[in-house]
Order: structure tokens, then C-alpha cells, then sequence
């Protein structure tokens, strides 16, 4: 009977897996309800073993995309928002991530990281790492999502070193920027001299 269980857990996982589009992230409790958690992880390990999934780290799962070069690796962005919607938290893109994010930077990261309003860790993934910083509420007060990725991006930056080109790169995303409705009051959240540069490139918004 045991055995007959488990064959309908394995068919079960198998099917949402199979299913599921290319570049899904899965964890443990994702199944917790067909099963303990025991099994669910010896199944997850089959799949492993038929390719259907990879072990991304311990308990983070992943459905590969597959070109005809090889497997290709999932943005660590796609990564950190599904851990960051498991564990029911917000996270936001600060730093060099934000940069990255923005156009400010082209290099390719090794490293992405977000405030959050969860717990500090960092979370390696195969060769690259995920780094969440615990933030006080406040950094989460704004409607949109542009405007403090620019905060946060302008602050990795520092004031000196905010050029013509900088400012032609923020003029372009924030022209092609989908929360435009939010942009008046998020600003007035941002610091003085953040304020300075930004608020002519929405005024018309």
C-alpha cells in the first residue's frame, strides 16, 4: 500500500514537473502537500536523475532551459523573486544589481543583491551568489518599481561619478517605464540630491 502511495506521488510530481515551462524553480514545500518531505526529495532526486530538473542548491530545484549549446542558466534575478515569493517577503534590487538592472552596467553578475524585508543571508547558487540584506520598512514605501531602482542605483554610483551618459541611459528606461503614474510621489521619497537629477526627466509624466 506504501509503495502504491508513493508510485502516486512520484506520478504526480513528475506530471506538475513535465508541465511546468522551462526555467521553473521549485523548491521542497512546493509538493508538501502530496507527501512528506522525505519522499518528496527522493523524488526530486529520480527526476534529477531522468534530467527533468537540476539541484540549483540545497532544497532549490530547477527546470533548465536547454538550447542547442547546452543547458542555460536562469537569471539569478528569476531565482531570487521566487525564493523571495516562498518565503512571502519583498526584496528590491540595490547596489550593482540595480545598476545591472538599469543599463548603467553591461557586465554580466556573478552577484545579485536585494534589500529585503526577510532575514540577511546569502544563497550560492552552483558559482554564483545571491546576497539579501534585511532593510527597515521604509525602503519599501514606494508604489512603483522604477523609481527606487534608481535610487538604489544612483546611491551605488555615488554623485561624482553621474555622467551625461548615466543620465541618458535613466532618461530611456524611465521612458519606456510601465509605472509612470507613480513616478510623483515615489521621488519625493528619494533624497534631496537624487531628487535633483531625476525630477526633470519625469516632470512630463
Amino acid at each position: 500500500m506504501l509503495m502504491n502511495k508513493d508510485s502516486t506521488i512520484k506520478s504526480k510530481i513528475f506530471k506538475r514537473l513535465k508541465d511546468s515551462p522551462e526555467n521553473s524553480v521549485f523548491f521542497l514545500s512546493d509538493f508538501s502537500e502530496l507527501g512528506s518531505i522525505e519522499t518528496i526529495r527522493k523524488v526530486l532526486f529520480q527526476a534529477r536523475l531522468q534530467g527533468l530538473i537540476t539541484n540549483l542548491c540545497h532544497g532549490i530545484y530547477l527546470k533548465p532551459l536547454v538550447s542547442r549549446f547546452g543547458e542555460v542558466p536562469p537569471p539569478l534575478e528569476t531565482i531570487a523573486e521566487a525564493i523571495a515569493e516562498r518565503d512571502h517577503v519583498e526584496i528590491m534590487p540595490t547596489g550593482s544589481t540595480a545598476a545591472n538592472i538599469l543599463g548603467l552596467s553591461t557586465q554580466v553578475p556573478m552577484i545579485v543583491s536585494y534589500l529585503t524585508t526577510g532575514s540577511s543571508r546569502k544563497i550560492p547558487i552552483k558559482n554564483r551568489i545571491i546576497i539579501f540584506k534585511h532593510a527597515a520598512p521604509r525602503n519599501f514605501a514606494y508604489k512603483g518599481k522604477t523609481i527606487p531602482l534608481i535610487v538604489q542605483a544612483l546611491k551605488e554610483l555615488g554623485k561624482a561619478n553621474i555622467d551625461e551618459s548615466t543620465l541618458s541611459t535613466l532618461s530611456a528606461y524611465i521612458y519606456k517605464a510601465k509605472d509612470c503614474d507613480t513616478f510623483a510621489t515615489d521621488i519625493l521619497l528619494a533624497p534631496q540630491w537624487i531628487q535633483a537629477i531625476v525630477k526633470p526627466m519625469i516632470k512630463s509624466y
